[in-house]
């Protein structure tokens, strides 16, 4: 039972690293529109709580935005976190 957990949690991290990835190209592209809004849709839920936390830390940096690659390098710790307990 346990087995399948993990799995399962390392599929949803690996689906929420390949939207973060396909968001952050689709912020330098200006290509579909479309697309672009519905991953930032997705993305959005997930990049507020990362984006308070920064506002209120030292790294609170106006002009760039640092969530992106911290909510990546969440995401890259908890998959290899499922990959060591499989």
């Amino acid at each position: 039972m346990f087995i399948y957990v993990i799995s399962i949690l390392y599929w949803f991290f690996r689906v929420i690293e390949l939207a973060l990835v396909a968001y952050i190209l689709l912020s330098w592209l200006p290509i579909a529109p479309k697309l672009r809004l519905l991953i930032s849709d997705i993305m959005k839920p997930l990049l507020n709580p990362v984006r308070r936390m920064l506002s209120t830390s030292v790294f609170n940096t106006r002009g760039l935005d640092l969530s992106p690659i911290i909510l990546y390098l969440i995401t890259a710790y908890c998959l290899q976190l499922c990959v060591r307990l499989r």
